[in-house]
């Protein structure tokens, strides 16, 4: 099966694919093309992996900054014909795109050369790329059914959850705080703001250190994103052995095993693996999330008594701190939002995919 799979920017859009992808290649031979951008995550991680990588020149539109968005109309144009020139050479059977903005190019090339088209969509509110995208694709697949009233065309939409990577499960607690150098025997709070950081979570978070040392015993594993790192970093080490910083957590796998109580943005990816997890989670949605879908994706949860949620721009850093207090001394609580979460997880969403992309794929053999 020749596939070519294209989307990232960041982890929420690159991680789904590849759980995917991995499920596909458990049953059955793949030939894998990844086309994304050169300053995407997947620039770094596709290559890492194995797997051939082509990037088209596409970025994403600003918005409220039409200084930065005077070549986005030239970028669109070559970007689609870099996409044509890429799936001639390939000759995929099969063409998938997990969202993002370098999806447009792709699956549009992917339309007007009669390829076989799929995407996926991990928020609840789906994004303006998918939006445009859906009726013009095989299958739409959805992380939740509430999304379905987005679209007009019904048909080809398949609801099977957001696809969480095989390898990420909890790791074990006493190997994780040998790997991240931490006292096994504390309770840890896990900050992270998605691949690329939070700037608003670390000003909240930055704030908040000196009570969070003088009011609780815990220590904090926090991930800033590697573009505050070195400035965080400078105030962590003054802060002693309590506080640990990474610009970006390459063993995510590890940082939920070590973790009692997760701080973090509610992109949808985050949100799955939450919930197959079933991790007590404090959520800080990004404010401006297109159409406002991280605030949905959290509210999702917390409705269910499976989360907490705190909005950036009502939340103080005092106010931030008597909420994770108020989780960590409360076990009983956490254990509760753990099992509350767990009703949201869809461990099966990948095997839910790859059973439909084989179907398809053997109806247009």
């Amino acid at each position: 099966m020749k596939i070519l799979l294209t989307g990232g920017g960041t982890g929420g859009h690159l991680y789904p694919g590849l759980a995917v992808l991995d499920e596909l290649m458990d049953r059955t031979a793949c030939e894998v093309l990844f086309v994304g951008t050169r300053r995407g995550l997947e620039a770094k991680i596709i290559p890492e992996k194995g797997i051939d990588f082509k990037t088209v020149w596409i970025s994403g539109l600003r918005r409220r900054r039409i200084a930065a968005n005077i070549l986005f109309p030239a970028k669109m144009v070559v970007s689609l014909i870099q996409s044509l020139w890429i799936i001639k050479r390939f000759k995929p059977g099969l063409v998938i795109g997990t969202g993002g903005y370098v999806t447009w190019p792709v699956l549009s090339a992917a339309v007007l050369l009669g390829k076989r088209r799929m995407l996926l969509e991990q928020n609840r509110k789906p994004g303006l790329v998918t939006r445009i995208l859906a009726p013009l694709v095989h299958r739409v697949f959805l992380s939740f059914s509430e999304s379905q009233k987005h679209f007009l065309r019904k048909r080809n939409l398949v609801v099977c959850g957001n696809p969480v990577r095989s390898s990420l499960q909890r790791g074990d607690r006493k190997e994780a705080a040998a790997w991240f150098g931490m006292d096994p025997s504390r309770q840890t709070v896990l900050v992270f703001g998605g691949s690329q950081g939070a700037w608003g979570i670390n000003q909240l978070v930055t704030a908040m250190i000196p009570e969070f040392l003088n009011n609780t015993e815990a220590q904090m594993l926090w991930a800033t994103g590697p573009r505050w790192y070195e400035g965080i970093k400078v105030m962590a080490d003054s802060s002693g052995p309590r506080i640990t910083v990474r610009p970006y957590l390459e063993r995510m796998d590890l940082a939920y095993g070590l973790s009692h109580l997760v701080v973090c943005r509610s992109g949808a990816t985050s949100v799955a693996e939450i919930a197959v997890l079933g991790l007590p989670t404090l959520f800080i949605p990004f404010p401006a999330a297109a159409g406002g879908h991280q605030k949905e994706n959290a509210r999702t949860l917390v409705d269910a008594g499976a989360a907490r949620l705190a909005l950036e721009k009502e939340t103080s850093p005092g106010r931030l701190l008597d909420m994770i207090r108020e989780l960590l001394q409360n076990g009983e609580m956490r254990e509760a939002m753990s099992r509350a979460v767990k009703r949201f997880a869809k461990p099966g969403a990948a095997a839910c995919i790859a059973d439909e992309i084989i179907t398809v794929v053997k109806e247009g053999e």
